[in-house]
């Protein structure tokens, strides 16, 4: 990367984490595009031509948040001192660390950025995320840990599914009444999900015993036939 480059991405990052800094102290709604410039000592032309509206911020703070997910899966599929279960609940802890830092602003971002329900802003990303999954899946069901009769996309689409919908409710508050913390939930909803993951023991094929029937000894049994 030359020295021009380096130079936008340092005024593209300055942009945002001024951005996140404001969202969390004022809000989303209450910042303005004319708060963040101002506070940069930038001109308007400046901040649009790095981001064409202030909504354009969510997304890319939601494509940061996904390049950490595939860093994090990467980083899992190179070791193999685990077993993939085991690495599996590693990448969802630190999903729901991560979210539990700062709720507000983390439904902020899942909601506006359409996170959660794949905007295609942002599909290119969660794709390679599902790649990285299925990657995943296919080493433990090399290494006998995870059932072979269920591909690994599909296994991978299941845990996606787990993410999304426990990770949005906990975020929105749908259930008002639990107050138990985001790695409790994820864990105990990964726990039934991998052991359902588990290497499935073959069944061994019982045959009925045969019945001889001795024809003669029927016949002999019969009731005569009445006159």
């Amino acid at each position: 990367m030359g020295l021009r480059e380096e130079k936008k991405a340092e005024q593209r990052r300055a942009i945002l984490d001024t951005a996140v800094a404001l969202f969390r102290k004022r809000g989303y709604e209450q910042t303005r595009v004319q708060d963040i410039i101002e506070r940069l000592r930038i001109s308007e032309a400046t901040f649009f031509n790095y981001f064409p509206v202030k909504e354009a911020l969510l997304q890319e703070l939601a494509g940061d948040q996904l390049d950490i997910s595939i860093a994090t899966v990467r980083a899992e599929l190179e070791r193999d001192d685990r077993s993939v279960p085991d690495r599996i609940r590693r990448v969802i802890r630190q999903w729901a660390l991560g979210w539990s830092l700062d709720r507000t602003y983390n439904a902020l971002v899942a909601s506006r950025s359409r996170m959660l329900s794949g905007g295609q802003a942002l599909r290119t990303k969660a794709m390679l995320l599902y790649d990285l999954y299925e990657a995943l899946f296919a080493e433990g069901q090399r290494r006998g840990e995870i059932r072979t009769d269920t591909r690994p996309l599909e296994l991978a689409e299941m845990l996606e599914g787990i993410f999304i919908t426990i990770g949005g409710n906990w975020l929105f508050g749908w259930w008002k009444d639990r107050t138990d913390p985001l790695e409790e939930r994820f864990m105990n909803a990964l726990d039934v999900f991998l052991d359902g993951c588990k290497p499935v023991a073959r069944q061994t094929t019982q045959t009925r015993p045969t019945v001889l029937i001795d024809r003669k000894a029927s016949t002999r049994c019969k009731r005569p036939r009445a006159t």
